[in-house]
Formats: structure tokens, sequence, C-alpha cells
């Protein structure tokens, strides 16, 4: 980060005739987004991007709705029908559905499909090295598509039946934390059978890999799903680009754990939305360097797809348009 452009940035924020501080998170996340470009661009532009898969888990019918709800919400999320949607929708936020393993053999949306779900992970690795590698990249290259067309925030969520427990088997994965502190409800019945049974399934999937979670690729090959690997690659292209994103609920934030690891710039560049209501979130923020009083929104949410994300976009533009255009206490000493 250039200092002296830090300095330049303060004193600009200095200058507005308001109480130093007054606005508290939205003046620290509307300097970490001029701290990312390195310069006060005088607009925003957004996109939000939604990545899609199936999971082996969900599949082969052992935990979570049936498997064939993801390829059914990403279409009405494309049919502009889901939550996301109407949100994207009626905040003027672009948004794109990217396919990375819907279990279909059509391509829904973006056509970026690695394959028809994952494995089971009960029985080996939920992926490959190299389909690991095809849905990083589909996830990196989107954003850097983007970036080439002048998009300075990105905003990412996901759809894919059972990914909760994917993440908490990452995240258990990743920072070895038993699964009572990774492990939700996620869309399940949130009573203490229900959740012993899917603690018990993570512990025996880790049990199944262990030895071979050592990185982040690794982890996410073997327990994860490719909505994690393709968010994680998006999140890492952000950093390398200097372009800041928001991290929307579980899976997104899990997702950040993992580009932490991979990049550890990228905490300079993620913001957080809002704190899902999913046990793991608070560990999960806390490997990627947030704190809770650093998260806005506490809406008791745990939808996906980027809802609270979107919500944070509009924040976020908010409290741009306000700083470059609230006044200097100069001129409002001479009125």
């Amino acid at each position: 980060m250039d200092r002296g452009f830090e300095e330049q940035l303060n004193q600009f924020i200095l200058n507005k005739a308001i109480i130093p501080k007054s606005l508290g998170l939205w003046e620290r996340y509307f300097k970490k987004m001029c701290l990312a470009w390195q310069e006060i661009r005088p607009e925003i532009h957004v996109q939000h991007i939604i990545f899609s898969a199936d999971n082996g888990i969900s599949v082969d019918g052992l935990i979570g709705y049936n498997y064939e709800i993801t390829r059914k919400q990403s279409q009405n999320m494309i049919d502009g029908k889901s939550a996301v949607a109407n949100y994207c929708i009626f905040n003027h936020i672009p948004y794109e559905v990217v396919d990375v393993g819907i279990a279909c053999p059509k391509g829904i949306g973006i056509d970026r499909k690695v394959s028809q779900g994952t494995k089971n992970i009960l029985h080996g690795a939920a992926m490959s090295g190299e389909e690991f590698d095809l849905a990083y990249q589909a996830g990196y290259n989107r954003v850097v598509y983007y970036a080439e067309s002048g998009v300075n925030l990105f905003s990412f969520g996901e759809m894919g039946v059972g990914n909760t427990t994917t993440s908490a088997a990452v995240l258990s994965g990743l920072t070895k934390l038993d699964p009572r502190i990774t492990v939700g409800p996620g869309s399940g019945p949130d009573d203490e059978a229900y959740m012993n049974q899917k603690r018990e399934f993570v512990r025996t999937a880790l049990a199944h890999h262990k030895g071979y979670l050592n990185t982040p690729k690794d982890v996410i090959s073997r327990v994860g799903g490719f909505d994690i690997a393709a968010i994680t690659g998006a999140m890492v292209a952000c950093t390398d680009l200097h372009i800041p994103f928001v991290i929307d609920g579980y899976i997104t934030a899990v997702a950040m754990a993992c580009a932490t690891q991979m990049n550890g710039e990228a905490p300079l560049y993620g913001i957080p939305s809002h704190y899902s209501r999913e046990v793991g979130m608070a560990a999960a923020l806390a490997y990627a360097n947030i704190r809770l009083d650093e998260v806005p929104i506490h809406g008791q949410m745990a939808l996906g797809e980027g809802t609270g994300a979107v919500l944070m976009v509009q924040l976020l533009k908010t409290a741009h348009f306000a700083f470059m255009n609230i006044g200097t206490m100069v001129e409002l000493l001479e009125k």
C-alpha cells in the first residue's frame, strides 16, 4: 500500500463537513475501497456473481434437500424469481449465475461446468486436483473478465444443496477446529439430533481424508465443493488485481478463509456484509482476520445466494456517494 496515498485519503476524509469517524464502519469501508484501488474513484461499478454446483453428499441422498433444487433455483435466479435476483434488480446491481458443477447435462447460466456435481466425500475425494483447478480458474477468470470492462467492486454468492456441510468440512479441515464449532443446521432442522448427525458426518469424512488435508487446495479437493473452489479463485483474483470484494454468508466466509491462506493480502480487499446464523461463521471470519464488530448486518440470515452481500453493496454505494459529495468544512464555514 502507498503510504503517501493513504495520507492523502485521510486528509480528504478529514476535510469533510462531518465529525471525524462519526460514520463508523462506513468511513472505514469507504477508506478500504479507496486503499484497494489506490485512488479515490468517482464511481462504483459492481458485479454480483453466484457460483452454483451440486455436492456428492446430496446427489447420493445423504444430506440436504433433493439435489435437483440446485438446478431449479439457479434457473429461478436467472429468471429473476429468487431473493437475490430481486435484491439485485431493485438495487440496479448486475448479476450472473455461473454453473461450475450443477448435476445436469445442460449448463445453466454461464456454463463453466467442471462435472455434474462432486463425488461422495465419504468414499473418496470430492474432486481431482485437475477439477479443482478448473473450478478455481473459472472463478478467477470471471473476475478478470469483468475487471477488464471496468468493474471495481465484486460481491459473491453461491447455490448448492448440501454446501453448508462441505463448508464445515473445509473449515474444520483447514483450521483443525472440532465440527461442534463449524457445523450448523444449514437448511435442515435446528435440533440436536440432526446436528449430531451432521457433525458425525463431517468427523467421518475428515477421518477418511486424514493426512491429505495440508493446503487449501487439498482441503477443498478432498471435502469441499466446486462452488467453494470457484469463489476462492474469484477472491484471489480480486486480491491480485487490487479490487475490493464483498463476502456474503458462511460458504463465502469459508472461501475467504481459504483465499487468505492462499494469498495473505486477501483481508486487505475482503469486506464482510452480514453475520450468518450458521455457527461456524465467527470462526471462518476470524481466520480471515475479521472481527464480529466489523460486520455491519446482523439479520439472522442463512439463505445464501449473496443476499447479504448485495445489501452491503448498496450500503457501500451509499457511503461512497456521500463521501464524494459531502461538502468540506471550509465550504461550511464560508456560508
